[in-house]
């Protein structure tokens, strides 16, 4: 479609009202000036320009998408029609909705991509999609839903802070992976030959059905109503600024705080309106089953705000985020207009087109956004290059003791299954470990090998020039030899690279540090997708856990903010063969416990080995299984969960026996909490983990006195050969395991 310099400039004579330009950059890094002008703009117009988004090439393929789809046969359209019965996603023609009480029809025309079909593409969600859509469903729709996720993600979870809400409050309201009517869309208008200045109406004056808009305008037309006014003013486009808005849910669960605003789109002001005007935006929704009303309970400030409003019943709508968005878009077709439309409708706008009290929408899902934030476009030939190499290596010896580990369907615990829920938790809380299955992170497994074994290939020098240090730190390389594996200061034969959650996901911006070329080579198209799917995997897990724990909703997402920062981290490990296959399990890293919350490990030898419950020995060892990740619970969870939740010991050894001869390779995710995050048990959320705690041989355990990066650093510090003074230093290397033996079993 023609590019934002080919087309008129917006004319300098038509009154425009003023946003506030909000930095989106620097509300990542936390800026109070930022977030309290981000305040002001939601409470008082509800809409705002946002700058350095990050997405404007996601926004230009979603345009790109748009005019494929739109060219389509108007019958071959019809076949994806959104329907008349409330259903917003695929096709709307024009003419379809009324825009005024006098029936008036719309002129614009738009396809809508449900998020959730979005990213379990090639799976089905909701509806089949044009094949315009489908084509690009990987390489362009899921990518703009992820960014615009996670953006609007964070705008939420500023806004929570600031309504006083206790931390993920609103994130639990919008939690990545529950069905929602979240929705990517591309919308057409037609040219006014002539370049009139009337401004007939295309879509009618509304507020927003959900929580946020991110919206991209290539030519004027969007215009909003200010407060108090009785005239329209129009929203200038500004290249690279999305338009932001607050929407009803928001509105609602702030008790009016938040402003949800009347807007409408009208035809291109003058010499625009001869051009085909193009929008493409995301609204983030409310999961379907969430109840629209104030958080009166979880904030004073909201409490005050709805005694006193005027009209305090306007915010308890009485329907659920699925239902009030259901009645706005069914009440807006044609085909249901009647002479007045606020028949049997709630207070608000009947379906928008009476304007009495504007409503807002509240959060995104800001703990496991990030899922918000996951691009998997790997390179197939890394697949073929890891699968052709996988099949030369000898198979796992079947005279060597395993210890049998639970299968969980990763499937199913998406699905809510209660029968995989309740053997996840069995596995949780005996021996800590399980298998998963049908995770769909293979191809970007695959690739995380490949780029593991480039930065491996570098000459030594050049990896140690980002080597991580003696200081506590652990993104970086990491050389073999460098840690002690025992009390002995025996040192380990792994090295490995670590690359930060926080890097990976903020690339090319650099958070923490720098990385060798080969990392940098492959962050965006290996390393960040990566880290996308495992955050929403150990997402999902943690928050299984967190309600079969008695705990509030999104009490742990609130504890592993997506944004926030953290020692989440992917790794890739590498430990040389052992000449001969010699079955000597020499000790590669030593005995431990995962320093964080959720580990999402793949491994292609055997050699990880793993201590059950009250045995004295190691005769075990794991056995990998292709397509199966090896989940395992870190430090973080067991502190919290009072112990309930098992983190085990557990070690590498060489590889057995024939499999001793080759390189033994490993990738792995370990979700940790945010850094500021008191390692403490939550006695006062849940009392099952109160009675644990009372219960426990020593309940001090579980108050460490340590934030997350605290209890992090000192363990890793204490393990590097520089820091050792004798076996105290070993010791001191501990997590929850405390004197636990230094035996494992090889899973």
């Amino acid at each position: 479609m023609p590019g934002l310099n080919k087309l008129p400039p917006f004319p300098e004579d038509i009154p425009t009202h003023p946003l506030l330009v909000i930095d989106y950059q620097l509300l990542k890094e936390g800026n109070e000036d930022e977030i309290n002008r981000l305040w002001e703009a939601a409470t008082k117009l509800g809409f705002w320009y946002l700058k350095n988004h990050g997405a404007d090439r996601e926004v230009d393929e979603m345009f790109e998408m748009g005019e494929e789809t739109m060219k389509l046969p108007l019958a071959e359209k019809m076949k994806f029609s959104q329907g008349e019965e409330g259903a917003s996603f695929g096709y709307k023609v024009a003419g379809s909705y009324a825009v005024d009480e006098k029936g008036t029809q719309d002129t614009v025309e738009f396809i809508n991509i449900s998020k959730d079909d979005a990213l379990a593409w090639p799976n089905k969600v909701h509806r089949e999609y044009p094949s315009t859509v489908n084509s690009r469903m990987e390489s362009t729709i899921k990518p703009f839903v992820q960014k615009a996720v996670e953006v609007n993600g964070l705008l939420i979870d500023i806004l929570n802070d600031k309504l006083g809400l206790p931390k993920g409050t609103l994130a639990a309201k919008h939690k990545l992976l529950e069905p929602s009517g979240s929705e990517a869309r591309c919308i057409k208008n037609p040219p006014r030959p002539g370049g009139v200045d009337d401004a007939q109406t295309a879509l009618g004056a509304h507020t927003d059905f959900g929580s946020l808009s991110f919206l991209h305008n290539r030519l004027g037309g969007l215009q909003v109503l200010p407060p108090g006014s009785h005239s329209w003013y129009y929203v200038k486009p500004l290249p690279g600024h999305a338009v932001c808005n607050v929407g009803d849910a928001l509105a609602v669960f702030s008790g009016g705080i938040l402003h949800s605003n009347l807007h409408r789109i009208v035809t291109a002001p003058k010499e625009q309106a001869k051009y085909e005007r193009w929008s493409s935006a995301f609204f983030t929704r409310p999961a379907n089953h969430v109840e629209l009303t104030p958080l009166t309970d979880e904030s004073a400030m909201i409490a005050e705000a709805v005694r006193h409003s005027p009209d305090p019943n306007r915010f308890r709508t009485g329907q659920t985020s699925a239902e009030w968005f259901a009645r706005r878009v069914k009440y807006q077709r044609i085909k249901h207009w009647t002479v007045d439309r606020r028949a049997g409708q709630p207070a608000e706008v009947q379906s928008n087109i009476h304007r009495h009290k504007p409503l807002q929408f509240d959060k995104i899902n800001m703990g496991l956004l990030v899922a918000l934030v996951y691009t998997a476009l790997t390179n197939s030939s890394a697949l073929l290059t890891c699968l052709n190499r996988l099949n030369k290596l000898p198979p796992f010896p079947e005279d060597i003791p395993t210890h049998p580990l639970l299968v969980i369907d990763y499937q199913l615990l998406k699905e809510g299954d209660e029968a995989e829920i309740s053997r996840l938790w069995d596995a949780a809380t005996t021996i800590g470990f399980w298998y998963l299955k049908n995770h769909g992170a293979d191809q970007e497994v695959d690739g995380m090998f490949e780029m593991g074994e480039k930065t491996m290939s570098l000459p030594l020098d050049e990896k140690m020039k980002f080597e991580w240090g003696d200081e506590g730190g652990t993104f970086g390389y990491k050389a073999s030899g460098s840690n002690a594996v025992d009390e002995k200061g025996t040192r380990d034969t792994v090295e490995f690279i670590n690359i930060s959650k926080d890097d990976a996901l903020a690339w090319p911006n650099k958070v923490h540090r720098d990385y060798p070329s080969t990392v940098n080579a492959r962050m965006e198209n290996t390393i960040k997708p990566f880290v996308q799917k495992s955050v929403v995997i150990n997402g999902l897990i943690i928050d299984i856990l967190n309600d079969k724990l008695g705990l509030p909703k999104g009490t742990f997402a609130a504890k592993h903010k997506l944004l926030e920062h953290c020692r989440s981290d992917a790794r890739c490990i590498k430990n040389p063969p052992r000449p001969g296959g010699i079955d000597d399990a020499r000790t590669a890293l030593g005995a431990h416990t995962d320093f964080g919350s959720l580990s999402f490990l793949h491994n292609r030898l055997g050699g990880l080995q793993v201590m059950p419950p009250g045995s004295q020995s190691c005769p075990f060892s794991h056995q990998p299984l292709p397509g199966h990740a090896i989940c395992n619970i870190g430090d973080a969870l067991s502190v919290f969960s009072g112990g309930i939740l098992r983190s085990n010991v557990h070690r590498i050894v060489t590889a057995p026996k024939e499999q001793a001869k080759y390189d033994r390779w490993s990738t792995g995710f370990f979700t940790r909490p945010a850094n500021y995050v008191e390692l403490v048990a939550l006695t006062d959320e849940s009392p099952m983990i109160a009675e644990a705690v009372k219960n426990a041989p020593d309940p001090s355990k579980f108050r460490t006195g340590q934030t997350s990066e605290e209890w992090l650093a000192r363990r890793v510090k204490y393990q590097r050969i520089k820091n050792r003074t004798g076996p105290e230093s070993w010791h001191a290397s501990k997590g929850t395991e405390h004197s636990e033996p230094d035996q494992a079993v090889s899973v």
